[in-house]
């Protein structure tokens, strides 16, 4: 069996104690994550953090791996929901990217922890064989968000928007990827502030780069 497969493969009937359990599992983990970190997370902890038995755990989810997906889906959903109920959409483009750049960042501020786990998965996954898959499902559902958010509200399904929606979403994420990490090390709040107003500056440059291309 695929991974794929693996993934799209629910057994589990659509119960109401069943989804509730299965949400349960999906907060375990991220406390679980939280607080040691992928080094020293098993799914036996998880269980145990969940107050679940193993076998229901892997009843829910036939491995690590596909747990660590769900985690992934669950904050990428919290994450898109946060963003849509804080942003306003503005009928001038540049300023509706440098208002959604802002957004992203007072979302990384207001959750550290989950940016350590969200850095911990994609490095376990890109040095774990047979798991790199799982890196590369993390990145496209970041890159979908920020390509839907930038997309939001322009009035119009129009390609070209979808291709510039895309581009600069993976350009964004790239450059807030690089200031989680220097904030993090650096502990300089001015420092971080001033590359926020540089990747602005840069995204709204590139976004006018593709509207002219």
């Amino acid at each position: 069996m695929t991974k794929n497969s693996a993934i799209e493969r629910n057994p589990v009937r659509p119960t109401t104690k069943s989804v509730e359990t299965r949400a349960r599992i999906i907060r375990g983990a991220l406390d679980a994550l939280e607080t040691h970190g992928i080094g020293e997370v098993t799914t036996r902890k998880i269980a145990a953090n969940a107050k679940v038995r193993l076998a229901t755990l892997h009843y829910h989810f036939d491995s690590k791996e596909t747990l660590l997906l769900a985690v992934l889906e669950d904050l990428n959903a919290s994450m898109l929901a946060r963003y849509q109920e804080e942003l306003r959409n503005s009928d001038d483009f540049e300023t509706h990217v440098a208002e959604l750049i802002r957004s992203i960042w007072r979302y990384v501020e207001r959750t550290p922890e989950q940016q350590f786990v969200q850095l911990e998965l994609t490095l376990y996954a890109l040095r774990t064989k047979g798991s790199e898959w799982l890196a590369a499902k993390q990145y496209d559902a970041y890159i979908d968000v920020y390509k839907r958010l930038i997309v939001e509200g322009r009035g119009t399904q129009d390609p070209a928007l979808e291709r510039i929606g895309l581009a600069l979403g993976r350009f964004i994420l790239g450059g807030i990827d690089g200031l989680i990490l220097q904030s993090f090390a650096l502990r300089d709040a001015a420092d971080t502030q001033a590359g926020l107003e540089a990747l602005i500056v840069a995204a709204r440059d590139y976004l006018r780069h593709l509207l002219d291309s």
